[in-house]
């Protein structure tokens, strides 16, 4: 055996789960990233919010054309200072507008030597070109990431609903980031954990309910038949090929062998059923075959009998050669086929005796049966210019009641007898 069906169901699964554990921790690690935004994203549009709610709109057009603070303008700055400070995610807020020469601070609530002052400019940034067109028209872009936070920025709208700048919060995802690594982490582990205990579980079921059988079942197989199977017409299991050199290809070849024997020995089987049951030349049943049906009759069912014979087959064999008499016995056997019903059987005794026998059937239709074969033309066997003429003898007999099959055949061979005696 080239390869084992254990190893490569082994690899089959570890590659299954390994996959699996894969789709598992995408769509679970993507799903926490979403939210873990939509958080975020969510803290900020809150602080937006709140900051359309301090500033004050009609002083923000003065603001940026004079440059000058007033104390309304510090109030307002106070404002913004402190609600950042309320949440330690909010790493920068800001107002500012924008232009094709950059980004023009209105307010900035970092105090550091980085923060910025009103009228102050700064160039975009390579994630803000990306927006520069909508930033200068004002448009709603919702939010940018960086490699640290998300900026979000909401329009400001003047009581003339005209754009004037934006309102930017920057929230940090340092924190989330982090959230990010354990939430991997912890599920990378527990997937792999249960994964393991599966597979075992798995393997072990698998060995016992398929393996195993599989193995047994192929030794059972190929200690089934002893004999060869001799060359003959090939069947389609045997013109298939399966060379997979593992346990389904040792299943296959002994299921193989096995059909074959079995196929042989059914054929041998059923032509010697066949032979034993019927007449070779007429392929009616024959004569050992009728003593077995008459052991299997059951007494007391409505029973018919037909006999018939042939009237001067042995001067027709002196007179035109055995051929002629085959013929004969031919036709005679194609008129007792052409007459017998589905329920009936139809045998060749010997030589030129025929009986059919018809279990069950109705009295009335029976001797309708009878009629029928009694006015039929073809009884005469050969052409009118014969020096030799044949004729089938009919005689039949009828029992509805507990008559044993014996007696019924007994007297419709002596009705057979007085309809050949009637017409030499």
């Amino acid at each position: 055996m080239k390869k084992s069906l254990r190893n490569r169901v082994i690899v089959l699964i570890l590659v299954f789960a390994l996959l699996l554990d894969i789709l598992c921790i995408t769509m679970n690690y993507r799903n926490f990233v979403q939210a873990n935004e939509q958080f975020s994203y969510s803290t900020a549009r809150t602080v937006t919010e709140t900051c359309n709610l301090i500033i004050d709109k009609d002083k923000l057009d003065v603001y940026m054309e004079t440059g000058k603070r007033d104390s309304r303008y510090y109030e307002i700055w106070n404002k913004l200072i402190d609600y950042r400070n309320t949440n330690s995610d909010i790493i920068g807020l800001s107002l500012v507008w924008f232009d094709k020469e950059g980004c023009h601070y209105i307010f900035d609530t970092d105090l550091t030597l980085e923060g910025a002052f009103l009228k102050d400019r700064r160039e975009y940034d390579g994630e803000q070109k990306k927006y520069m067109d909508s930033l200068i028209r004002g448009e709603e872009i919702d939010f940018i990431n960086y490699p640290n936070y998300m900026a979000v920025y909401q329009p400001i709208l003047s009581s003339f609903n005209l754009p004037i700048g934006y309102v930017i919060v920057e929230i940090s995802t340092l924190k989330a980031k982090e959230k990010q690594r354990a939430y991997l982490f912890e599920m990378v582990c527990v997937l792999t954990l249960l994964t393991v205990v599966l597979m075992v579980i798995l393997l072990l079921v698998l060995n016992r309910m398929v393996i195993r059988p599989i193995n047994q079942l192929s030794e059972a197989v190929f200690n089934y038949v002893s004999s060869i199977h001799e060359n003959g017409e090939k069947s389609t299991l045997e013109q298939l090929s399966i060379q997979t050199g593992d346990e389904i290809e040792r299943l296959f070849i002994a299921i193989k062998k096995m059909e074959t024997d079995l196929l042989t020995s059914s054929d041998n089987l059923a032509v010697a059923q066949w032979n034993s049951h019927h007449d070779s030349m007429t392929q009616l049943f024959n004569k050992r075959y009728f003593y077995e049906y008459m052991e299997g009759y059951a007494k007391g069912k409505p029973v018919g009998v037909f006999y018939f014979d042939v009237d001067n087959l042995k001067k027709m064999n002196d007179t035109y050669g055995h051929e002629a008499g085959d013929e004969v016995i031919c036709k005679t056997a194609e008129f007792v086929k052409r007459y017998t019903p589905g329920e009936g059987g139809g045998f060749r005794m010997g030589g030129d005796e025929f009986v059919m026998v018809i279990p069950g059937m109705e009295k009335r239709a029976f001797y309708a049966l009878a009629d029928k074969m009694k006015l039929d033309g073809e009884r005469v066997l050969t052409p009118a210019d014969y020096t030799v003429q044949c004729r089938i003898a009919l005689g039949y007999a009828y029992s509805d009641k507990c008559g044993s099959l014996t007696e019924v055949m007994k007297t419709a061979d002596e009705n057979m007898y007085l309809d050949k005696t009637s017409h030499r």
